[in-house]
């Protein structure tokens, strides 16, 4: 099936009658993108109710094989082992809870891609749904970056730090975890009727996105961005090769026409460009740098067992009293409370088997995700997929708390989004 008949079949799917479980099925995929995207406690609450429905659904019909993934293995090992260290921890007890909690977030995503299996209108409605929260964000904090308040009346949180409707600066953070789900529907809607339409529309949503994530202030995000957009472009270039110079020079005058815009706000260029580079240059001075260190110390200290789950700050502020000092050289109350990286994290906290069945788990989403796309004949998705999965599984870059349980909502409501789509193509 190529790219064509899924955006045809993407039409057909919505024009479905439907019975009433499907009715409330579609009402909660519709709430979702703004449950878990928004606040902690709505992300929690739809996590735990999916993920209980689902086994529900699972143990009255005796069929649990929406959870034979190797990935789910995987990542059931990666709780399974965490709790069987959690002895060996700062604080077994919390240690061990974390352990096991870490499971739903697996659960909760398979049981998403078995809903978008089953009801493929549900898959429809919710892409729809995440792009207008895409929208609405990106649009309420160019309104905050313009007149300094946004719709709720949240002010940035500095001169260089935006927060859009988040009362955080993170919205670039979250933001850039789903955004690849909206280029996507834009991409497959637009070709429905013209292939230069679909080229158009994801090169000014990119430019757009650059932008947007250029003003939040957060760097971070921006360069996983670069990393994703350039990764879905390297697609459409050898997919789509017909167009590849046409690209190629479109998104060369909307990169001159961002950095003209964006090189007349001297804070962001600080912010966002000067400062990346030099932290980068001088990356041992800096706080990514400590956290690193800190993680890898910590690793050598306990490289079978870890220190435990969620004990980084604990560890370092009782046991590494030189890296403690160093934090609280550059304002800080001790260690962070976590490094700010899954892979350095899982070998601090974890120790080497949890690192590699960490890193396992990762390479057999990729894998599943990519070998689907291709089977079902729409290789781009496998780049959408692949970016949207990169944002979070990217080595090289300061990340959310895998532990998190609102980070969490927001990750693996992406990777449910990337598995099924490529199944559903």
């Amino acid at each position: 099936m190529n790219s064509d008949h899924l955006a045809q079949n993407t039409v057909s799917l919505v024009n479905r009658p439907m019975d009433w479980a499907q009715k409330l099925a579609l009402i909660a995929v519709v709430l979702l993108p703004i449950l878990v995207l928004f606040k902690r406690v709505p992300a929690e609450v739809a996590v735990g109710v999916t993920v209980l429905i689902a086994l529900f659904v699972a143990i009255r019909r005796r069929d649990f094989s929406w959870l034979a993934q190797g990935w789910v293995y995987a990542a059931a090992a990666l709780s399974v082992i965490l709790l069987a260290l959690s002895p060996f921890s700062v604080n077994p007890a919390n240690s061990a809870l974390s352990a096991v909690l870490a499971f739903r977030w697996p659960v909760f995503a398979a049981a998403l891609i078995w809903l978008f299996s089953r009801q493929p209108n549900t898959l429809v409605w919710f892409e729809r749904a995440m792009l207008a929260v895409i929208v609405f964000i990106v649009l309420d904090t160019f309104l905050q970056y313009v007149i300094g308040r946004d719709v709720f009346g949240h002010a940035p949180s500095s001169s260089f730090r935006l927060t859009g409707p988040f009362d955080h600066p993170m919205v670039g953070t979250f933001t850039d975890r789903v955004w690849f789900i909206g280029l996507a529907v834009v991409w497959f809607a637009a070709l429905r009727w013209r292939e230069l339409w679909a080229l158009l529309a994801i090169a000014g949503m990119s430019a757009i996105g650059a932008l947007f994530l250029f003003l939040t202030g957060e760097r971070a995000a921006l360069l996983t961005y670069l990393l994703g957009s350039g990764l879905v472009m390297l697609g459409v270039m050898i997919h789509h090769r017909r167009w590849r110079m046409p690209l190629i020079g479109l998104l060369v005058v909307l990169g001159v026409a961002v950095t003209g815009v964006a090189i007349t706000q001297k804070e962001m260029v600080h912010r966002s460009v000067d400062s990346t580079v030099h932290t980068i240059q001088n990356l041992d001075e800096s706080v990514y740098g400590l956290n690193f260190m800190t993680a890898f110390a910590e690793f050598e200290a306990k490289p079978w067992t870890g220190i435990g789950t969620r004990e980084f700050k604990a560890y370092c502020d009782t046991h590494l009293p030189a890296y403690k000092a160093r934090y609280d050289a550059m304002g800080f109350d001790g260690a962070v409370i976590h490094p700010h990286n899954f892979y350095s994290g899982m070998l601090a906290e974890g120790g080497i088997f949890a690192f590699v069945i960490f890193v396992t788990m990762v390479l057999l989403l990729f894998a599943k995700m990519i070998g689907d796309s291709i089977r079902h004949g729409v290789p781009m998705q496998a780049y959408f997929g692949s970016a949207v999965l990169l944002t979070t599984f990217w080595p090289l870059q300061s990340t959310m708390e895998y532990f998190n349980g609102w980070t969490a909502a927001v990750i693996w409501t992406g990777v449910a989004w990337s598995m099924a789509r490529a199944r559903a193509a």
